[in-house]
């Protein structure tokens, strides 16, 4: 048993089990508290302790506190740690240890205040006279109340001061002289209720006057800024006139030059025709038709540029699928959106309703698209018609965060277990339990005859048909799993702690470390030919790398929040993220030594 006692915290904690280091702060070397993450270092500091940073302990980085912000899969991962009540532990030389005679329960620190205002233990007052009887433990406080001999007469604001047990007070207030009394008030309470209106009517008056200096101030802060804007309105207006007079000028010398220079050697038209078409230029933002699964024929260099959004969602965009010419999309609205790729103009050209908690993963079959999430339902959606055609109620006990198609087979993830289910029927075939912690991510070797599982530093691998046999483990330590990735060659996670490793297939064994994110690995896809990776992460960023040589070869910047999920359409890449919207990126072949745009 492993404790961690914070002695500044007001409730006290002690831990059931010994705290790996990442739950540690690096300046104060504790549990963390308020976890906070410096965007521009990436690593997580309590919130006091980085406020008092100027320099980052880890890497010696600049500390910016205007850069922090809240570490919430931090704060999540917290709130999972087991701790003992308060009501069950005693400090002991300086250390707090378990007290036999308390609480013996074990709760997660999410939790605690709720399962401490409810506990058996809690300390309670006793509401009739607390001085006189003291302190009860919750159990125990009605048994006392039984024998408390501080019960008071209800007409004690008449003047009564009788005061004994429940049944004593009961027979007493059938003989009491103050019964049927009007209520009174002393001389002394109405000096003291005086004295406290004229308080607040003193207070009310020095607000009254305080507001009235602010208007003022306001109102002469408001005349000064029209001057300003006059002011400014006045110079724009002249600066506007230069402008125009300097853009005719430039255009009256592009003309004098353009003449001197088709008269002067080397400027003939056949000439300006030859060196014209030996310039390459990027291709119109145009959607092609159909993608297939053809690998892609990039060339080096490349890069990728946002020609648009799609915009409908009204929070986050969690998970995408593709099917036929169509994108579906989902997440915190609960809703599932529809846009036709090949006219993308149109917008959302249907909204699918059905889901009332957030949708975290979508996957299709055959013609049927199935979507699961915070509601523990797993729904089969009708793509032809565009219509709820089935739904499994209750079909996990904890949310749905990963679903795959095997064959005539829906895996699904939860926290700690997969489950395999019939499409043909939707009956439940079989359930994987045991796992380690949330089972995030799931994706399908190429053959179709694996599946790897991402879990908190383990990698599962199961048969997809028979018996879904477990296969194996491919152990690692590098934290939680958030998203997978497969090509022939290799496995590909992303974590929790930024980076992407990478995993020969052949041997299970890690062979490299993609670095360059600054947040959590949200999502990963791979081109058909397996030679080019794209993740997505919390940092609002979207990476683009070679797995020839493992080296970045672009990073998008177009959300103005973190991006959850990326897909692949042909030459396009689609991406959803935390501000709503949903991008559109586009491949552009690039002549050498064009200078990259990120």
């Amino acid at each position: 048993m492993a404790g961690n006692v914070n002695d500044e915290e007001v409730d006290p904690i002690l831990l059931v089990n010994k705290l790996t280091p990442h739950f540690l702060c690096p300046v104060c070397g504790q549990l963390y508290r308020n976890p906070v993450i410096n965007i521009k270092c990436g690593h997580t500091f309590c919130k006091n302790c980085a406020s008092g940073c100027s320099r980052c302990p880890v890497d010696d980085e600049q500390c910016d506190s205007s850069q922090l912000i809240v570490n919430r899969l931090v704060v999540g991962q917290i709130d999972e740690l087991l701790i003992y009540c308060k009501y069950g532990i005693r400090k002991q030389n300086g250390a707090y240890v378990q007290d036999p005679t308390g609480c013996q329960e074990q709760i997660y620190i999410g939790n605690r205040h709720q399962h401490e205002n409810e506990c058996s233990f809690t300390p309670k007052h006793c509401p009739n006279d607390a001085e006189n009887c003291g302190t009860f433990c919750s159990s125990e406080l009605d048994q006392h109340l039984q024998i408390c001999p501080y019960y008071e007469c209800e007409h004690k604001d008449k003047g009564c001061e009788f005061h004994g047990r429940k049944e004593e007070v009961k027979d007493h207030l059938e003989k009491c002289g103050y019964r049927g009394l009007p209520k009174t008030i002393s001389q002394r309470d109405f000096q003291d209720q005086t004295k406290a209106l004229e308080s607040e009517n003193r207070c009310l008056r020095e607000k009254l006057d305080s507001l009235t200096k602010r208007v003022e101030i306001l109102e002469g802060n408001k005349n000064s800024l029209e001057s300003s804007l006059e002011m400014c309105l006045s110079n724009y207006q002249n600066l506007n006139k230069k402008h125009e007079a300097l853009q005719t000028l430039v255009e009256q010398l592009m003309t004098t030059r353009n003449r001197r220079s088709m008269t002067s050697p080397g400027n003939s038209a056949e000439a300006i025709r030859q060196r014209t078409s030996s310039t390459s230029s990027f291709p119109s933002p145009k959607l092609s038709p159909s993608p297939s699964l053809k690998p892609e024929t990039w060339k080096m260099p490349f890069q990728f540029k946002c020609i648009g959004s799609l915009r409908g969602h009204k929070k986050a965009v969690w998970c995408f699928a593709l099917y036929k010419q169509r994108l579906y999309s989902s997440g915190g609205d609960n809703l599932i959106k529809v846009w036709d790729l090949d006219v993308i103009t149109n917008g959302c050209i249907k909204t699918m309703e059905g889901h009332t908690g957030v949708v975290h993963t979508l996957a299709v079959y055959e013609n049927k698209l199935v979507s699961g999430g915070e509601d523990l339902s797993i729904r089969v959606w009708n793509l032809d018609s565009q219509t709820e055609e089935n739904c499994i109620f209750n079909a996990h006990d904890n949310l749905i965060s990963s679903m795959v198609v095997v064959g005539d087979n829906l895996f699904t993830a939860s926290y700690s277990l997969i489950k395999v289910w019939d499409m043909k029927t939707l009956a439940l075939v079989h359930t994987i339990s045991g796992l380690h912690h949330w089972v995030r991510a799931l994706v399908v070797s190429l053959d179709k005859e694996c599946l790897y599982s991402g879990c908190h530093n383990t990698i599962g691998i199961w048969s997809t048909s028979g018996s879904f046999q477990h296969l194996g483990n491919i152990p690692h330590n590098y934290g939680s799993i958030y998203s997978l990735a497969i090509t022939h060659d290799f496995l590909i996670v992303g974590t929790y702690n930024r980076n992407i490793q990478v995993f020969d297939l052949s041997k299970n064994q890690h062979v490299f470390s993609l670095r360059g994110h600054i947040g959590v690995v949200t999502s990963l896809t791979v081109t058909p030919s397996g030679r080019f990776l794209f993740s997505s992460s919390s940092d609002q960023t979207i990476m683009v790398w070679n797995l020839e040589n493992m080296l970045p070869i672009q990073t998008l910047h177009r959300h103005e929040a973190g991006v959850n999920a990326v897909i692949l359409y042909g030459d396009f890449l689609l991406s959803g993220s935390e501000d709503h919207e949903i991008k559109l990126f586009q491949y552009f072949q690039m002549q050498m030594g064009f200078a990259l745009q990120t």
